[in-house]
């Protein structure tokens, strides 16, 4: 499927990316890195990839493609019986179907206060940004349709899954406004109101890109998740800061939320200590929320490249 007669490339010199919000000529441009990222042309990717969708699945049965025959045993449908390799054999055999999946493909996007930051490339809302815009393209290059729910301190949007030009164009569009959308309270998460909406409006069979920081994890995350990943492949994306990870080089640094003022030593190994130790525990407790409810995390870090981390996470099993 090619798009590129819907889009002009636009010139080196008029594409400005500022890292603090996202361009729509940005969020277009990621289309060429979601090309090696679409599952066409390959023939046997595993149905648990990380962008299966209209691919050919795992599951063996009743399907459009002949994949193999087997012996054999009581309960086939007998209409599926290989007579030639019957025949052959001597054996009875029944053929065996690979299935073609249709499912909708959507991102859930966390626009919460604690995303509009960072310290390398770009705030972590803008690399959220990205990183749903490249699984929408992914999504359109494989055939699928791509939806969104985004909770943001502007307008919140609920897309409905859609395929082709429109559906990617309006979720573009969607992610550019709510990374605009910068927000006047510091302590605000949106979360929960991600996930009470996926829960409200989502049909079983999805997959669900959900994609956050996850700084703010409230009382019922965990029995939410485990809800909404019953009947979907859910995957978690966890956009990280590199200054999350360790504290900037020793020294004084002016810090600030907008309203107040501070100075942050991180000459002093108790600071920085605790400093390691807040994220740290942050980390921990997603990673075993993930691990519990055997669900599938990416961490994407500022600077990373976000096709290598999407193609890495390719690999990555549901169980």
């Amino acid at each position: 499927m090619r798009l590129t007669k819907f889009f002009r490339r636009p010139q080196a010199a008029t594409t400005e990316i500022s890292g603090i919000f996202c361009s729509t000529e940005e969020l277009i441009n990621l289309r060429h890195a979601a090309r090696s990222l679409s599952g066409r042309g390959r023939s046997s990717r595993p149905a648990y990839s990380i962008m299966a969708g209209s691919t050919l699945s795992k599951f063996r049965g009743r399907g459009m493609d002949y994949a193999e025959s087997r012996v054999y045993t009581p309960g086939d449908d007998i209409r599926q019986i290989d007579w030639r390799v019957t025949a052959r054999t001597g054996k009875l055999h029944t053929k065996l179907y690979t299935e073609e999946r249709d499912r909708p493909i959507l991102t859930l996007v966390d626009f919460s206060p604690s995303l509009y930051f960072g310290t390398r490339e770009a705030f972590k809302s803008v690399i959220a940004a990205r990183l749903a815009a490249l699984v929408g393209w992914t999504a359109v290059f494989n055939g699928d349709r791509i939806g969104a729910i985004l909770e943001s301190p502007g307008p919140d949007f609920d897309l409905r899954p859609r395929a082709g030009r429109k559906g990617i164009m309006r979720l573009i569009q969607a992610l550019v406004e709510s990374s605009r959308s910068f927000p006047e309270q510091t302590g605000e998460s949106f979360l929960k109101r991600l996930l009470d909406q996926g829960l409200r409006t989502i049909r079983p069979g999805s997959r669900i890109f959900l994609i956050s920081d996850f700084f703010n994890l409230y009382d019922m995350f965990e029995a939410d998740l485990a809800r909404l990943g019953r009947h979907n492949d859910l995957i978690l994306c966890q956009v990280i800061d590199p200054v999350e990870l360790d504290p900037p080089p020793a020294g004084v640094y002016p810090i600030s939320d907008g309203r107040r003022r501070a100075r942050l030593n991180t000459a002093d190994p108790v600071t920085s200590t605790a400093w390691r130790d807040k994220f740290t525990t942050k980390r921990k407790r997603l990673e075993k929320i993930a691990g519990d409810l055997k669900l599938p995390r990416l961490e994407i870090v500022s600077g990373d490249d976000l096709a290598g981390c999407m193609r890495r996470g390719v690999s990555l099993k549901i169980s």
